[in-house]
């Protein structure tokens, strides 16, 4: 079930992501980059529910991650002999981009509470705020996503494509260090595909394989040990000998 929550929390970007980009225009207002954050009341004011959603299944999701983390640092550990440097830096970086991540939703459900028009004046501010925490979050993945890689290309754990998978999404990952520099186009963190889209995909994806292919090896784990394990005529036998 360990292996397996990093399915789940796979599903719940996934759904968050569904929700992402089918929320806005239909003659609303579109979701702000940056640049447009003046316009983002009117948008959380047309789509607050959606928004809300969005919130929900992305929380879910990284508290899935935390948990699929467990056996993913037992395996890393393992392979390498114990707490070395990847498996640290691979679980320093995952919880340092989380904690990161869950700042910047907090404050977008805090932003979603404002009631008064003083209240409202903020929320410019904190939408920007909260989209640049993200970003930090998105680039403090990289160095998980390189720790990873380089143990699973070290030892071979699992299939290597796997590390080299994870390094592409190290790459990407660090465009999301730099997006807050553009206030718009594809590397703004707001919108951007290559600031935001591009390396959440990676992320996701990549978690989605990793969660199947540990899930797996614990099942055929479990199945081994089961068959190694004496039936109750084998058990009898072997005391009915002593």
């Amino acid at each position: 079930m360990g292996a397996a929550s990093g399915l789940l929390a796979a599903l719940m970007f996934v759904l968050a992501f569904i929700m992402f980009m089918t929320t806005g225009p239909a003659g609303g207002t579109p979701y702000p980059a940056v640049g447009n954050a003046q316009t983002v009341n009117d948008f959380y004011s047309q789509n607050v529910n959606s928004v809300r959603f969005q919130m929900l299944f992305t929380s879910l999701g990284i508290a899935l991650f935390l948990w699929f983390l467990g056996p993913l640092w037992r395996v890393l550990r393992e392979a390498e002999g114990g707490p070395a440097r990847g498996t640290t830096v691979a679980l320093v970086g995952a919880g340092v981009a989380s904690a990161l991540m869950l700042v910047s939703l907090a404050l977008t459900y805090a932003v979603l509470l404002t009631t008064s028009p003083a209240q409202a004046a903020t929320v410019p501010a904190f939408f920007t705020v909260s989209t640049v925490l993200f970003a930090l979050g998105g680039g403090v993945l990289s160095l998980f996503f390189f720790a990873v890689g380089k143990v699973i290309l070290h030892t071979g754990v699992t299939g290597r494509w796997l590390g080299w998978l994870a390094l592409l999404a190290a790459v990407l990952s660090v465009l999301a260090f730099i997006s807050p520099f553009w206030v718009s186009g594809i590397l703004n963190p707001a919108t951007g595909a290559l600031g935001l889209r591009a390396w959440w995909a990676a992320f996701v994806v990549w978690l989605l394989l990793a969660s199947s292919v540990l899930t797996l090896q614990e099942y055929r784990e479990i199945k081994a040990a089961r068959r190694a394990e004496p039936g109750p005529q084998e058990s009898a036998t072997k005391e009915a000998g002593k």
